[in-house]
């Protein structure tokens, strides 16, 4: 059907040409001058919309092995389904939230709005990078039980050891005329859990691991009477 004759509009995906049906297409359609490639918003570094948009070559390489002619024309319209950072400042200014976690976009406008958020409205932001763990301070307590599989894991210790540099002379122990460096262990000890909170209960701490057995549990109302 992709080389049937006459004029079409295709609407095929992934987006950004990293893949699959529209990468099959684009093979095939790329090196016609007749033919336009449209492409729907950002594209990520290392797919072929990327390197179409970001360098205006007449050769793409697919990859190690491929590498075809670009003649068709190449047009990129600004659509998002995230909104822009000015719904973001709208937010944060009828929210006013005590805290801002960005945690989706890209580094460099993350940083950006990030100081934005902070000069106007004077708010902390946080712009944390992958697996990096931010600890945000808090005036409130809330008192709840812990179920005992948590408490054990509480328990289970973390250590690190850390060599001493070689120029905390203070902290290391002589034996004869050699200095012998000291090793310090720290216990980082982190426990991660789920807080609870059922009608009609005291709120409770589980472990991650007890949350499904949880939600799997199924709560039924027993009626009695003749029928």
């Amino acid at each position: 059907m992709i080389n049937a004759p006459g004029p079409c509009v295709l609407f095929a995906t992934p987006g950004m040409i990293s893949g699959g049906f529209s990468l099959e297409v684009f093979k095939q359609w790329a090196v016609s001058e007749n033919n336009l490639v449209t492409l729907p918003g950002y594209c990520v570094a290392g797919t072929i919309g990327h390197k179409l948009m970001s360098d205006k070559r007449a050769k793409v390489d697919l990859d190690a092995k491929t590498r075809i002619d670009v003649r068709c024309q190449v047009h990129q319209l600004a659509f998002s389904p995230h909104t822009d950072s000015k719904g973001i400042m709208d937010l944060v200014n009828f929210l006013t939230p005590k805290h801002v976690i960005l945690v989706h976009g890209e580094k460099h406008k993350m940083a950006s709005l990030k100081e934005k958020i902070h000069s106007e409205f004077g708010i902390q932001c946080y712009d944390p990078a992958n697996n990096e763990t931010i600890c945000i301070s808090s005036t409130h307590s809330v008192n709840a039980e812990a179920s005992d599989t948590f408490i054990r894991s509480c328990l289970s210790p973390n250590f690190t050891f850390q060599k001493c540099s070689s120029a905390d002379a203070c902290n290391s122990t002589t034996i004869g005329k050699s200095l012998m460096p000291m090793v310090q262990v720290e216990d980082e000890r982190v426990s991660e859990g789920v807080f609870v909170v059922e009608r009609g209960k005291k709120p409770k701490i589980v472990h991650k691991d007890e949350l499904l057995l949880m939600l799997e549990e199924q709560k039924h109302d027993t009626m009695s009477g003749t029928f």
